[in-house]
């Protein structure tokens, strides 16, 4: 599950990289295709009490949203 986090996590970095506007697309939407694996492989182990739920583990580490948290708005930063 966490695999699936940390993938999403560096697909959407790539994106925000590129320059290419059909690769930002693809990026992002695997990111998301990785975040909802996550989040259905989370469920699935909460339902045999081997994981905690979305909101349980918010609760217990409010201080480590970055795992937990939705994907960004924006595929890119702003440029300055």
């Amino acid at each position: 599950m966490v695999l699936l986090l940390e993938t999403a996590d560096v697909l959407e970095r790539r994106a925000r990289r590129t320059v290419d506007p059909a690769q930002v697309a693809v990026l992002i939407r695997r990111a998301h295709q990785r975040r909802e694996e996550a989040d259905a492989l989370r469920e699935r182990l909460a339902a045999r009490g081997a994981a905690l739920t979305r909101q349980q583990a918010t609760a217990m580490s409010p201080h480590r949203p970055r795992l937990l948290r939705s994907p960004s708005p924006a595929a890119r930063p702003e440029t300055p």
